[in-house]
């Protein structure tokens, strides 16, 4: 049929050369056949005799585009827009070639334009949005957004998209209406949902995250991202095997989604799971090497199972997962291998007052690399401690870790990284006790208030900041205390601040003595501890006081305890002498503290 069409057409054109139409359908015809360039030269021939036609020139703009010739088709869609300026489609079909000639504002421009001549034209709305997506203009992506919501009020993926962007630019409240509006127009919209469970969750208000993640579930039961974000929650909440459940749904529909694996591993090891939550996060990193968080929390367990060769070096995972605006560097990083003869190295302390008393052991062992200068910078709280402690060596220089322009430095180490540094095992952990001196300036005055020890003086520490996350599982409550409390031994509190209940506790147990309006800071505490025969602690950073001033001590550690203390010890590589009372997995707080009376009877038994 085509051929006798196409013969038609040459016999009408041979006939009468001016005939425009015929040359048009011969095009239409060649394309049919896919002869472009034949279409192509009729279009052009319909053009010569029709210059003023817009359809001419649209088609072969069309034309142009289906053979991605962007720019003819650009120049095209140009002419077609001197002739008619009023169309709308012509300049958004001229985005599209700009958008494929990657000249993004020009393809914004011209679907602006289409927004303003037909506010009905949705496509140009969302394209533009895109755009400007691309070209990071998330403010004029938002505002453009708000101009279809106008046009399009009940178009529910407008008001979806328009919550994401006010989302990112930290508009909550505006975002929370926006997704609810999308809801309310389209009750099914299970991603929606998700987008409000989220920002809620970021708003704190967990159990309606929970309920509107569990809707998007419902309406979308086969995508894997809300199981994993409700399991999230759960995890907050505390539900830890309902959150199991959900991260397991989440891998069985996606089994390659490695911060499922990673939440699962997490949620494992809060639940008492530890070898399958080892297993979940080394998955994790098969799927995704550079996952920060499975780097993370893997090398906590890998820490606490006393895998020091590779764990301490995953454990540089932290700066990732941490951001500090202090933090230094990352290039000047000191490893351990490099001279520092004639350099000045800064140590920062990080993470908790625990931590920095603990891992200060290894700023001595620096002086062996002959630095010019070892420069420490700590807590305000623990500045006068080291201060003191290094006030006659020259070549240790204290500061105040307080967000105030550094000194000049060459290399830095972070000292939580000092153990990667100095290539610690657990057979070689600098574990010389004490690492820690207190003048006898801040003694004496204890020794006199306390004066002579009637017998057994045992320094009590049994809660620690009530704004550590895991406070609730290694403090405990006064009143459990009060086996020991009743024992004939000489009891002393180290604690700095009680909590409301525990001045209650105390009008109860007149047999321990409180001395914390004195405890004005860590010099003094010290100054306690060292009149101590021993020192009960909970996790807190008062036991790394004391064992590092070469106390013994008793610690009491929950079932989930820090990496620091390893897995089923009674002792510690970091704290000779060191006692832990480790909790079982079934053990209850009095069970443990029956364990320190026995203990302690004992104790005084061989006395």
């Amino acid at each position: 049929m085509n051929n006798e069409a196409i013969a038609k057409l040459l016999k009408l054109i041979a006939a009468d050369p001016q005939k425009w139409d015929a040359y048009q359908k011969l095009a239409g015809l060649m394309l049919q056949n896919q002869e472009f360039h034949a279409a192509e030269q009729y279009l052009l021939q319909a053009i010569s005799l029709k210059p003023d036609l817009v359809e001419l020139r649209l088609q072969l703009a069309n034309l142009h585009m289906r053979t991605q010739q962007f720019k003819a088709a650009h120049d095209c869609y140009k002419q077609a827009i001197a002739l008619d300026a009023k169309q709308a489609n012509i300049y958004y079909l001229d985005a599209r070639a700009l958008k494929n000639l990657g000249r993004t504002q020009e393809a914004i421009l011209r679907l602006r334009t289409v927004t303003k001549l037909n506010p009905k034209h949705m496509q140009a709305f969302s394209e533009c949005a895109d755009l400007m997506l691309q070209a990071q203009q998330v403010e004029q992506a938002a505002a453009l957004l708000r101009q279809a919501i106008v046009a399009h009020p009940e178009h529910a993926h407008f008001h979806y998209r328009l919550g994401v962007l006010c989302q990112q630019l930290h508009a909550t409240d505006e975002a929370l209406a926006c997704m609810n509006e999308a809801i309310r127009i389209q009750p099914d919209f299970a991603e929606a949902y998700h987008q409000r469970g989220l920002m809620l969750q970021l708003q704190g208000h967990s159990q309606e995250a929970l309920s509107s993640f569990s809707q998007a579930i419902s309406y979308q039961p086969m995508l894997p991202v809300p199981y994993n974000n409700r399991g999230v929650i759960l995890c907050q909440l505390g539900k830890y095997a309902e959150a199991i459940s959900d991260f397991r749904q989440a891998l069985q529909l996606n089994p390659g989604y490695a911060s499922a694996y990673c939440n699962l591993g997490l949620a494992l090891y809060e639940n008492g799971e530890s070898d399958e939550s080892y297993q979940c996060l080394g998955t994790a990193l098969q799927h995704s090497p550079n996952h920060a968080q499975a780097r993370y929390y893997l090398s906590m367990l890998q820490l606490a199972r006393g895998e020091y060769e590779t764990g301490w070096t995953m454990y540089e995972a932290r700066w990732q997962m941490f951001a500090d605006p202090q933090r230094p560097d990352l290039r000047l990083l000191w490893r351990g291998n490099g001279s520092l003869v004639g350099k000045t190295i800064l140590i920062q302390a990080e993470m908790t007052l625990s931590d920095t008393l603990q891992f200060c052991r290894y700023i001595p062992l620096i002086k062996a690399f002959k630095p010019n200068q070892i420069i420490v910078a700590v807590p305000d709280a623990l500045f006068d401690l080291f201060n003191e402690l290094w006030a006659q060596d020259a070549s240790i220089f204290v500061i105040r870790q307080d967000g105030r322009p550094l000194p000049h430095f060459d290399v830095h180490c972070p000292m939580l990284s000092l153990p990667t540094a100095f290539s610690t095992l657990l057979d070689t952990i600098p574990a010389a006790l004490p690492y820690l001196q207190i003048a006898e300036r801040h003694q004496q005055p204890w020794q006199q208030l306390l004066g002579p020890a009637r017998r057994l003086r045992i320094g009590l520490n049994w809660c620690g900041d009530a704004g550590n996350k895991y406070d609730a599982l290694r403090s405990t409550p006064l009143y459990l205390m009060a086996p020991l409390l009743h024992m004939e031994v000489e009891w002393h509190s180290l604690q700095k601040e009680f909590r409301r209940e525990d001045h209650i506790m105390l009008k109860r147990f007149p047999m321990l003595e409180c001395h914390h309006p004195a405890l004005t800071d860590f010099t003094q505490t010290a100054g306690l501890i060292m009149q101590m025969d021993l020192v009960i602690s909970v996790d807190t950073a008062v036991a790394h006081l004391a064992a590092a001033l070469g106390k013994q001590v008793w610690l009491l550690v929950p079932h989930q305890s820090h990496f620091r203390w390893l897995q089923q010890r009674e002792d510690s590589p970091w704290y000779p002498g060191m006692r832990l009372f480790q909790q079982g997995p079934e053990e209850t707080w009095e069970q443990v503290i029956d364990r320190v009376h026995q203990a302690i009877t004992d104790r005084l038994a061989g006395h």
